[in-house]
């Protein structure tokens, strides 16, 4: 093979892709090059993604530091060296290391979490991972990914994780993150095939905890709501309490909630635009915090401006209370320092006070299943219902839709007043 006329010959683009998929025209390389740390940069540029950077300007004259970071068992490590070219010596070294090693699944795995991580993928759904992965037998997951076998990842499918009597919607997530990190291994030819590939959750459904909370069970009463709309009248002052009061009469999600500004209150509606969300932690001791950002759930990948919800007389007599909270704030909800409402400390709130009235259900979400009730009842087809709640068709009609004791009810009462 002639190397030297291959590297004159094909563009960089094409170079860095034989450097990255044939460890052996490394060795080539490295014995044609006119000097091996122009080879290096070379293999180096085509594997590391992260900015190598002198510290100050006097390392760029090679007299002081050069650092980067690399990922290691899916943990970031920031490496250090004396100059450019010792950095560039410690990097290749690191990836050829990692090139001749046997890969486990584990590896594969966490290189996807680092590919994941690299391309958008928030710190939440970079620990559901991490916690699905965690199901995966142990030994199953230290083995070479080449030697993974269907029957071994059925075997432990029977004989594991399905003792544990998952939801559907667990085997589902399960099955589709194996999958993923196969096909990943596939395109980064650290194997040819994905041995999970026909294993389909329908084959194992029979052994999943079918069983479902009642509609009940989902939603807040109309019962139950008079009861907290009674406990937050008396603790008007308490902004946790306004918040609650506005999410009963919109059906708004927890984080959209201490989002509202007072400039997000028009003409006869409330503008839904952004939330509240934590920020992902960067160490274990990171104290939780939390951020706003300019999109709603729903919207995140697919913005379509946010949403308007009327103002209700009962809505607006919430709101009423909430302008009147103590302390001066562009936020709706504030304390009165000043600071917004933190979506936290209203979900606990939220809590305590269902447990004390001795109410079940305990999470906002069954304020939005139980306004979506209300937009039945007034009439309101499934589109202008997904509108106002902000979701899709699908959505509403998996988790917000029912027909329970209260719905049968009220259709025995509309069939004897039509008799």
């Amino acid at each position: 093979m002639n190397t030297e006329a291959i590297t004159t010959s094909i563009s960089d683009e094409d170079l860095m892709i034989l450097l990255k998929s044939n460890p052996e025209f490394v060795s080539r390389l490295l014995t044609m090059a006119k000097t091996k740390t122009e080879a290096k940069k070379l293999y180096v540029d085509a594997h590391h993604k992260p900015k190598i950077s002198p510290l100050n300007a006097k390392a760029k004259k090679k007299s002081g530091y050069w650092y980067t970071h690399v990922y290691v068992d899916g943990k970031r490590k920031v490496v250090q060296k004396a100059t450019e070219d010792e950095l560039y010596d410690f990097l290749f070294d690191f990836y050829r290391e990692q090139e001749n090693l046997p890969k486990s699944y584990e590896d594969v795995f966490n290189a996807f979490i680092v590919y994941k991580r690299e391309h958008g993928r928030s710190e939440t759904t970079i620990k559901e991972y991490q916690r699905i992965n965690g199901f995966l037998k142990r030994s199953i997951r230290d083995k070479a990914i080449v030697l993974i076998t269907e029957d071994e990842l059925r075997k432990w499918l029977i004989k594991d994780y399905l003792q544990r009597k998952p939801k559907k919607e667990a085997l589902k997530k399960m099955l589709q993150l194996i999958k993923a990190v196969f096909e990943f291994g596939i395109r980064r030819k650290i194997c040819l095939s994905n041995p999970a590939r026909d294993i389909l959750v329908e084959d194992y459904v029979k052994f999943c905890d079918l069983s479902t909370r009642t509609n009940e069970e989902r939603s807040f009463s109309d019962e139950e709501i008079e009861k907290l709309r009674t406990y937050c009248l008396q603790d008007q002052l308490n902004p946790h309490a306004a918040v609650m009061l506005v999410a009963m009469e919109t059906g708004m999600r927890a984080g959209e909630l201490p989002a509202l500004r007072k400039d997000d209150i028009m003409d006869g509606y409330i503008y839904v635009h952004r939330q509240q969300i934590r920020e992902p932690k960067t160490n274990m001791n990171d104290k939780i915090s939390f951020k706003e950002v300019d999109y709603t759930k729903n919207e995140r990948s697919n913005p379509r401006g946010g949403r308007k919800i009327p103002i209700t007389r009962a809505c607006q007599e919430a709101l009423n209370i909430a302008l009147k909270l103590p302390g001066d704030s562009e936020y709706l909800f504030h304390h009165p320092d000043g600071k917004p409402v933190l979506k936290d400390s209203y979900e606990y709130y939220l809590r305590r006070r269902c447990e004390s009235l001795g109410i079940k259900t305990r999470n906002n979400h069954a304020f939005r299943v139980a306004f979506n009730a209300r937009l039945i009842k007034v009439g309101l087809d499934a589109n202008q219902r997904c509108y106002v709640l902000g979701h899709c068709m699908q959505t509403n009609e998996k988790h917000y839709s029912f027909g329970d004791e209260r719905t049968v009810e009220d259709v025995k009462n509309r069939l004897i007043e039509s008799a």
